[in-house]
């Protein structure tokens, strides 16, 4: 699916089956390129599946601002043993793949606890934190995702797929009027 945030509020503008042995990268750039089509994107806030080298391609091809939360590799493991005792700290030009780069950005949150996100974002050390609190605003997405499925999905057993995928539709445009 592909969400917007305006003024605080979330509304699901696209969605498209996936199936088992589609290609995640060509999915992204389809709906990307719909979404384009249709409005502005200012920042893309992706979850951890996504945090994949083609996809950071993809985004940087679209020239599309991004953040998303980095799979903690032994790499990235390792730029936290080095960041100890820092609030926030970037790494620039973090290699990823053969020829892609990314900005590793390591902040702590409200506890403490060091994150690790992933963006073509260019932002000074001092401010590294902010990325934690824009990318909040795709915690209201996961709450839509539950809302569309526990109080607006209607309830089937049916193994059709068109009449289940048809259900999912209809309730992301449900949950779109109630918002």
């Amino acid at each position: 699916t592909c969400n917007v945030v305006v003024a605080g509020r979330r509304f699901t503008i696209d969605a498209m089956p996936m199936h088992p042995l589609d290609s995640l990268e060509d999915l992204v750039e389809k709906i990307i390129k719909r979404a384009k089509s249709k409005i502005k994107i200012r920042h893309c806030y992706m979850d951890r599946g996504f945090d994949r080298t083609e996809i950071i391609r993809i985004m940087n091809k679209h020239k599309i601002k991004y953040i998303m939360p980095k799979v903690r590799s032994y790499t990235v493991k390792s730029w936290f043993d080095k960041s100890q005792g820092s609030f926030s700290r970037v790494i620039k030009d973090f290699k990823i793949g053969e020829n892609t780069t990314t900005n590793l950005v390591l902040v702590n949150d409200e506890d403490g606890v060091k994150r690790a996100f992933s963006t073509n974002i260019d932002v000074p050390d001092q401010f590294g934190h902010y990325l934690f609190k824009f990318y909040k605003d795709r915690w209201g997405i996961e709450t839509s995702y539950r809302l569309e499925n526990n109080d607006f999905l209607a309830r089937t057993t049916s193994r059709n797929f068109n009449l289940r995928l048809f259900y999912y539709l209809f309730s992301v445009c449900l949950y779109n009027l109630w918002v």
